[in-house]
């Protein structure tokens, strides 16, 4: 064993948790390490000697209610021997190094503040959660990073993680009453951390019960049953802005073992996705659906009966317009386990996005979300539009509506709507593509031609329309239109981008499927390049690098690279702005060439 002092630089510490509970300890100095110290052991249950000639009131006051026990004196020589776990904190040197030995003769852990050299042990610095701790420790050689970089956990371990782990403690108890290989549990413990954990935000969650069950079901089906049942989440993934994705959808694809989404679905897809996630399109346009209905919900059965942890995407809300009853029923029917996670409604956000309210006192006290294909059916029309064309306090939001808005205006018209009731189209709400053209009811289908509106858009009618033009924030913000795609970790950036108007595709690198998909859901704009090797990693992606994307590097040698991995369009920026000076720089530049 080394001497006390003699351990070597390339030594490092092995972390433990000890139990104390009912143990003796000494801590030997009564000022505010120490007292720092006998709490620590004190929650932990130990029993706790300080010894000091002058201590503070605080240690004194933790005596007098009989916490501890206080001996006004200085240390013996060779009384460190006879605890479990000494603490050395006084001023004094020699005193500190005796304390030490003593230990270490007699096999007793040690550790004294602030000299690393004579420690046997040392306390980490944690985040507690519950029954959750984390620990960060640095051999004793750099404490004050350590308290920093627990003050950043503390902030970052966002959710609830007491009442999860918990949660994982009656889990792992039902488990291990499973007769089940080793294998299987660990499976089913991989199977609630993925579902439970998301790892880019640091956060957790309970899982519900019935997930669990779905779980336990599975690994319990007796020997020659057919495959266990998995569990689908229909999930909304609102009306296109990955923003406006809900923080329970982002928690249920980041544990799916498998993704069905639709085309609309692609660009809020988390580029973070992991590979071995199983992603599968189904991807439905006006007039041509490569995978019919039933055969969607023969898969989600499929998967459900593999076991499988099932994401289904939809665009908007699963039960407005998405047929998501229908899903939901088939599952039903099949036994399989399922939830709805609703969605921003299209018919609610993509207007917002626009400018204009679906609600406004005195104007517009109703709302009606109808589909448009509804006033082509030859065989009679669910909607009655000459009830909707009387009602002037009313909103109509008409969803599918580019193929069918002749019809819908002229069947409002022949209802008695007034021809110059304000209206819009909406293409691609809420996204970098968004545009929006507004006319009256009766002009409405010809602007919208001249504008060559394409799906997906959205139809709104009603008097609240005319505050697109003083309402529609989002289109007078400097970067609005622009796409840009970032590496990540780019939490600053990102934002920095984002509050100017952007839409920021955020991606690992190397870069995933599902970052893939998403880059090429909508047209990129740009990228945002910090170093070379971020240009790299992008310039492999066509999306990325294409004709129409700028290269916005910040630095000589990040657009050097650029322009030599062949980015058509290369702009440097100075890499001395803030984030915000850099926003606004993209926005100003936004049609610079690659000479400058």
């Amino acid at each position: 064993m080394a001497a006390v002092g003699e351990r070597p630089d390339s030594a490092t510490m092995l972390p433990v948790m000890l139990d104390v509970r009912d143990r003796a300890c000494l801590v030997v100095g009564g000022g505010e390490v120490g007292r720092r110290k006998a709490l620590a052991l004190l929650d932990a249950g130990a029993r706790v000697t300080v010894v000091d000639p002058d201590p503070i009131a605080a240690l004194a006051a933790l005596a007098d209610a009989r916490r501890l026990r206080l001996e006004r004196r200085a240390y013996r020589p060779g009384e460190g021997s006879r605890y479990r776990l000494v603490y050395a904190a006084t001023d004094d040197h020699e005193t500190n190094r005796r304390v030490a030995a003593d230990a270490e003769g007699a096999g007793v852990w040690a550790n004294v503040a602030d000299e690393p050299e004579l420690c046997t042990f040392h306390v980490p610095a944690r985040v507690r959660r519950g029954a959750l701790q984390v620990a960060v420790a640095s051999n004793g050689e750099a404490p004050f990073a350590v308290r920093r970089l627990r003050q950043l956990l503390e902030h970052r371990l966002a959710g609830d993680w007491a009442a999860w782990i918990a949660a994982a403690a009656r889990f792992r108890t039902r488990v291990r009453a499973l007769a089940i290989a080793p294998e299987e549990r660990e499976r089913l413990f991989d199977n609630f951390f993925a579902a439970t954990v998301a790892p880019q935000a640091l956060s957790a969650r309970v899982p519900a019960a019935g997930e669990e069950a779905a779980w336990i079901a599975g690994a319990a089906a007796p020997a020659g049953a057919t495959a266990g049942r998995g569990f689908v989440s229909l999930v909304g993934a609102g009306p296109g802005d990955p923003g406006l994705l809900t923080l329970r959808a982002r928690q249920r694809l980041l544990a799916a073992e498998a993704v069905v989404y639709d085309r609309l679905a692609e660009p809020v897809l988390p580029p973070d996705l992991p590979e071995s996630v199983e992603l599968h399109p189904v991807g439905k346009e006006a007039g041509h659906h490569p995978v019919p209905q039933g055969e969607i919900n023969a898969l989600l059965v499929r998967l459900g009966r593999e076991g499988k942890r099932v994401v289904r995407l939809k665009g908007g809300d699963p039960y407005v317009f998405g047929r998501g009853g229908e899903e939901a029923g088939e599952l039903q029917r099949a036994g399989i386990p399922f939830e709805v996670v609703p969605g921003v409604t299209a018919g609610i956000a993509v207007p917002a996005c626009a400018g204009i309210p679906v609600t406004s006192r005195d104007e517009a006290v109703r709302v009606t979300l109808v589909t448009a294909h509804e006033s082509a059916r030859a065989d009679g029309s669910f909607v009655h539009w000459d009830q909707l064309a009387h009602d002037p306090h009313a909103t109509i939001v008409a969803y599918m509506a580019v193929s069918s808005l002749a019809n819908v205006s002229a069947n409002l018209i022949a209802g008695g709507m007034d021809p110059q009731c304000p209206a819009a189209m909406i293409e691609r709400g809420s996204t970098s593509a968004q545009r929006v053209v507004c006319a009256p009811i009766a002009e409405l289908p010809a602007a919208a031609a001249r504008a060559e509106i394409r799906p997906p858009a959205l139809l709104v009618v009603g008097p609240t329309v005319r505050h697109a033009a003083t309402l529609g924030c989002f289109a007078h913000r400097p970067l609005f239109g622009r796409r840009l795609a970032v590496v990540a970790p780019a939490a600053g950036l990102r934002e920095a981008l984002e509050e100017a108007g952007a839409e920021v595709v955020e991606v690992p690198r190397p870069l995933s499927p599902a970052s893939r998909i998403v880059l090429r859901a909508l047209p990129l704009t740009g990228c945002v390049l910090r170093d070379g090797d971020e240009a790299e990693a992008l310039a492999a992606e066509p999306a990325a690098s294409g004709a129409r994307a700028v290269a916005w590097c910040l630095g000589t040698g990040t657009a050097a690279r650029a322009r030599a991995l062949g980015w058509a369009r290369v702009v440097e920026l100075d890499t001395t702005a803030g984030w915000a000076a850099l926003a606004a720089a993209v926005g100003r530049d936004d049609e610079a060439d690659s000479d400058r």
